[in-house]
């Protein structure tokens, strides 16, 4: 009973959520039984969470439900590269490459640790770079060799990780009020932001907000003209500073959420919901300062390479010239998704057509030879 009732909580929480597949991804990696974090985890990956993808590959691989089901963490892996997630792609070329739960085919091994160095995982990187020296599976080629290990030291050197379920599966399940009482905080909490600056925020101003401000003017007004007799009526210091408190500290705390509003990002004002709403119907100028949100990250926006280069194409498309050449950017170096150097060509070349310098010299970079990335 009490497992069900946590479902339905946090199901509401989460149709409350600005992002539902991190939520049930948090909840996943929390979750106080292994089984019930699998499925919060399957429900992230069914909306398209790579992250999602990218924890299950790494509870099955890790002998999850045993060793003979690895070959399931092959396909969630698989799913994860899709999105352009570095280390699953490494991953599911270990798998490949040395026959772990799947028939062996290192070719395609390579072709994912290629895939993985392009998607900035170091340790493909270092891999790409000795291959290309010693020639292992590949022509030897000193350049590109020397090109990668070069990326490679600039490249962030993160350890492997470890599914968050792996640790729980030996542990006796708590009771499931144990789990309740942990997980209903956080959902309130998700519940809360979205109210406050979410899709609730209007009902939110015009129910509470603006008649409780109001209520604090009003309170500071007519104090203000009786404080002086009030205050000597009851001869009590505690009548003064609890006027003081009624009458300034509301509409102290309105002003300040309303100055904070202007501040912290495009879901806490009405001239950041108007951005937003302007972004959504297709505005190209929208579009590309929300994905420039989503590419570096914030208080109120996550850091979401795949839905920054969506936001980014639709800018591209609507003619926005900056857009096309960060999404060229992109599309060159599989950074938020599959690589694609055409698609990154095609879009420099509509730059540059367009009077764009950088895209011009970018354009004539990538046409010489030798020039893109990872090719041998």
């Amino acid at each position: 009973m009490l497992l069900a009732l946590e479902t339905l909580i946090l199901a509401l929480f989460a149709r409350c959520s600005k992002n539902p597949g991190e939520a049930w991804l948090r909840w996943g990696r929390r979750a106080h039984q292994g089984a019930r974090g699998l499925a919060f985890l399957e429900r992230s990956a069914g909306m398209g969470n790579a992250e999602a993808e990218f924890e299950l590959g790494l509870f099955f691989e890790g002998g999850g439900y045993g060793i003979g089901v690895r070959g399931k963490a092959l396909d969630h892996y698989r799913r994860a590269a899709e999105f352009g997630h570095g280390e699953a792609t490494y991953r599911m070329g270990e798998m490949l490459r040395w026959g772990i739960g799947v028939a062996a085919d290192p070719e395609a091994g390579r072709r994912a640790y290629r895939r993985a160095a392009e998607m900035g995982w170091r340790p493909a990187a270092e891999w790409l770079a000795s291959a290309l020296e010693t020639g292992d599976g590949m022509e030897p080629d000193a350049e590109l060799s020397a090109f990668w290990r070069t990326r490679a030291a600039k490249l962030e050197l993160r350890p492997p990780s470890r599914s968050a379920l792996l640790p729980r599966t030996d542990e006796p399940d708590r009771h499931p009020s144990l789990g309740l009482a942990k997980i209903l905080p956080d959902g309130a909490r998700e519940w809360l932001g979205e109210a406050a600056h979410g899709v609730w925020f209007r009902w939110i101003f015009w129910l509470l907000l603006l008649p409780l401000g109001m209520a604090a003017i009003l309170a500071l007004v007519g104090g203000a003209i009786s404080f002086i007799g009030f205050a000597q009526f009851l001869s009590a210091p505690w009548v003064t500073v609890a006027f003081l408190l009624i009458s300034f500290g509301a509409p102290g705390l309105l002003l300040l959420y309303f100055w904070l509003s202007t501040h912290q990002g495009m879901h806490w004002s009405f001239r950041g919901r108007r951005h937003q709403s302007k972004a959504e119907a297709g505005d190209p100028k929208a579009c590309f300062e929300r994905g420039i949100a989503f590419l570096n990250g914030g208080p109120e926006t996550p850091k979401d390479a795949a839905e920054a280069r969506r936001w980014l194409r639709w800018a591209a498309e609507g003619g926005h010239v900056v857009a096309m050449v960060q999404l060229a950017e992109m599309l060159r170096y599989a950074h938020g998704g599959l690589k694609d150097v055409p698609g990154a060509r095609d879009w420099l070349k509509l730059a540059s057509d367009k009077g764009h310098v950088e895209a011009a010299g970018a354009l004539e970079e990538l046409s010489r030879p030798g020039a893109e990335p990872g090719k041998s």
